[in-house]
């Protein structure tokens, strides 16, 4: 990343075309990803790792975050790429076809109307970070939650899990899927993403607290609004870790 970012922040560079050059960077990257999950569905018959996979590459966008010149007003084009897929999800979802790739990439189901739901969210989510939130430790944080741990939470549970337990409002669980993947891959996400973006990383004690927090909320949640509940209440509890844990 380092090297990117000394390739595209030459000084000859205007700012404008740095960060159109950053984003549309961005867009390769996850399209290229889609192409991978794509054909990890149709060869191996991976619907579900799939959409995983495109889960957590769309929050892995924060590590591109440090190629943008904040100098000037285009640095928000790092939203670029949560935006286009937000309308992309639109279309498809009015569009109503279950044959459709993205919608089979991109739902457990084939359903369209469930790209409604999760992978709508999460877009919502990774915009509002890229635009108010951009270069934040909170950023690394909830990307790592909803993008990794959350991503991960399924893809461990349906392979490995064995302990079992349902919430009033969710759907049934594992407890390996809510250790492993979101408890393990929210901390451990959070760390990649905070070093890659070239910010402060947060204290063990704080990253533990915040999978802790992450892994309870996701196994607690209504099954479709489980990524904006994760989000929302790891917004909100940020500010109370830091209150119970002083430095």
């Amino acid at each position: 990343m380092a090297v990117l970012r000394e390739l595209l922040l030459q000084p000859e560079l205007p700012a404008l075309w740095n960060n159109v050059a950053s984003s549309l960077l961005m867009v390769l990257f996850y399209r290229a990803v889609t192409e991978f999950a794509g054909w990890l569905r149709v060869r191996f018959g991976m619907a579900a790792q799939s959409r995983q996979i495109l889960q957590m590459s769309l929050s892995a966008a924060v590590v591109f975050w440090p190629l943008f010149d904040t100098s000037e007003w285009s640095w928000r084009l790092n939203a670029i790429l949560p935006s286009a897929l937000l309308a992309r999800i639109l279309y498809k979802a009015k569009l109503n076809d279950p044959e459709d790739m993205d919608v089979q990439n991109l739902s457990r189901s084939s359903s369209p109307s469930e790209l409604l739901f999760g992978p709508l969210q999460l877009c919502c989510v990774m915009i509002w970070l890229g635009l108010y939130q951009f270069m934040t430790q909170e950023a690394a944080i909830l990307a790592a939650a909803i993008g990794v741990g959350d991503g991960l939470a399924p893809m461990i549970g349906s392979r490995y899990g064995r302990h079992f337990y349902h919430m009033p409002f969710s759907g049934r669980k594992t407890m390996e899927g809510s250790i492993v993947g979101v408890f393990l891959g929210t901390s451990i996400a959070c760390y990649l993403y905070a070093y890659m973006m070239g910010i402060p990383i947060p204290p063990l004690r704080y990253v533990l607290v915040y999978g802790f927090v992450a892994a309870v909320v996701e196994g607690t949640s209504p099954g479709n609004f489980d990524n904006m509940s994760t989000a929302l209440v790891m917004h909100f509890s940020l500010d109370k870790v830091h209150e119970w844990l002083p430095p």
